[in-house]
C-alpha cells in the first residue's frame, strides 16, 4: 500500500487531454510564458522537487498540441542539451488508459524527439556538446549515440477514429499532404509536422 501511495505522489501528473488544450490553447501560453522558463521548468509531482524528464515531456506535448512552435523547439533544445543524461528511451510509460488520444500523441512525440536529437548527433553535435565548440575534431572522435523510442510506445495502438489537430492558424492537414506528420499519422492522428530542428 505504501509503495502505491508513494508512486502516486512521486509520479508526474498527466497533462490535460488534447480536446481540453484545443478548446483553450491560450491557457498554455499563460501557464508557460516564454521569458520565464526558469520558473515553470519544474515538476508538478508532490514528492519531486526540481525538473524531470516526464515534466519536460508533458510540456512538449502541450506545446505540440496547441501548435506553439517556438516553445516546442525551445523545450526540445532544453531536454536535448541541458539534460543529455535524459535518454528518450527512459521516459516512463504514462500508462494512459483513460485517454487514448493523449497516449497516442505522447507516443508519437517520442519519435519526433528522436528525429530532432539524432539529426544533431549525425551532424557531429552530441547531446552533451558545449554551447561553443572549440575542438570539432574531439567531437568527431566521439561515438555517435543515437536516441531510440521507449519500449512502451510499441504497445500504443492507432486511434479507432481519426484525430485532427489544427496548426496554430486553425488549419487542418490532410492525410495525403506532404507536410503531414508521419509518426502521428501512423497512430491515426493528423497534424502538420512541426519545426523540431535546432542548432
Amino acid at each position: 500500500m505504501f509503495s502505491s501511495l508513494f508512486k502516486n505522489i512521486s509520479s508526474e501528473p498527466l497533462p490535460p487531454p488534447v480536446i481540453d488544450l484545443l478548446a483553450n490553447p491560450d491557457q498554455v501560453k499563460t501557464r508557460y510564458p516564454l521569458g520565464r522558463a526558469a520558473r515553470w521548468r519544474t515538476s508538478h509531482a508532490w514528492a519531486r522537487p526540481g525538473d524531470n524528464p516526464s515534466a519536460a515531456f508533458y510540456r512538449m506535448y502541450q506545446f505540440f498540441v496547441v501548435g506553439w512552435t517556438v516553445a516546442l523547439r525551445n523545450e526540445f533544445e532544453y531536454f536535448c542539451t541541458a539534460h543529455p543524461d535524459w535518454a528518450v528511451a527512459d521516459l516512463p510509460d504514462p500508462a494512459d488508459e483513460r485517454d487514448p488520444a493523449r497516449y497516442a500523441v505522447l507516443a508519437g512525440l517520442t519519435e519526433l524527439m528522436c528525429e530532432s536529437f539524432n539529426r544533431r548527433v549525425e551532424h557531429g553535435l552530441p547531446r552533451d556538446a558545449p554551447a561553443i565548440v572549440e575542438d570539432w575534431d574531439e567531437l568527431a572522435r566521439r561515438p555517435k549515440v543515437l536516441e531510440v523510442v521507449p519500449e512502451w510506445t510499441k504497445k500504443v495502438q492507432p486511434l479507432a477514429e481519426v484525430l485532427r489537430i489544427p496548426d496554430h492558424e486553425g488549419v487542418l492537414v490532410q492525410a495525403d499532404d506532404p507536410e503531414v506528420c508521419e509518426p502521428l499519422k501512423r497512430l491515426n492522428v493528423l497534424v502538420r509536422h512541426p519545426h523540431i530542428h535546432f542548432v
